[in-house]
């Protein structure tokens, strides 16, 4: 395999990037506003704390079809060539956990609610920097192949 093509495997196509990365930023974006507003009591203007919230769910619901589209070729590819598995086994488990913790905040019980929410805030603050980590190292593994050419 030439290089320039091992240099592509793994890589999305930029119209599925550009979707992720949206995606992930509503959602992202969205849930923080709704920690905010509701939580921390800042006000946030005239978007209420359900409507943040309605946009919360829909992305994260968005944000599993973005998920599983990169699972067969980004995640798959980059792991059998070796690439960005630190940070792309991050990216995955706080994924699952947000995921997990998402459909506890709905179906789980009313005990276990409280330790529910904190876990769900504090992963998805995780994500908030773990997504952008992951993009770095991403393009620096990119750059350095470059460079190396």
């Amino acid at each position: 395999m030439s290089h320039s093509k091992r240099s592509r495997i793994g890589l999305l196509p930029r119209w599925q990037r550009l979707s992720a990365h949206l995606v992930f930023t509503v959602c992202a974006v969205s849930g923080l506003g709704f920690l905010l507003k509701r939580e921390v009591g800042l006000d946030l203007g005239e978007v209420s704390a359900h409507s943040m919230l309605v946009w919360h769910g829909v992305s994260s619901a968005l944000a599993l079809v973005v998920l599983g589209s990169v699972l067969p070729g980004h995640v798959r590819g980059a792991w059998n060539a070796r690439r960005n598995r630190a940070t792309g086994v991050l990216m995955l488990a706080v994924m699952v956990v947000l995921m997990a913790t998402g459909l506890l905040l709905y179906y789980g019980s009313e005990e276990a609610r409280d330790t529910t929410v904190l876990v769900h805030w504090a992963i998805g603050l995780a994500a908030v920097a773990a997504f952008p980590l992951h993009l770095v190292v991403g393009r620096h593994y990119l750059a350095k192949m470059a460079f190396t050419r």
